[in-house]
């Protein structure tokens, strides 16, 4: 039994409104055959713990 990523897919990431978002489909090949089993997603900007992405706030009374 072995965990593989599938084919690898960037595209827009929806919380920091950028086209730096990685995603990819995890392949479990067994003896009997090849399932997935879930998915793996990163954001280059979001999920960089280095230089986080700083906070927005939204002005709610419109000032």
């Amino acid at each position: 039994m072995s965990l593989h990523a599938g084919r690898l897919r960037s595209g827009w990431c929806p919380t920091c409104k950028a086209y730096t978002y990685l995603t990819c489909g995890l392949l479990l090949l067994t003896e009997q055959g090849v399932a997935t089993v879930g998915e793996l997603c990163w954001c280059e900007i979001c999920d960089d713990l280095d230089d986080p992405p700083p906070l927005r706030r939204i002005d709610r009374a419109g000032s």
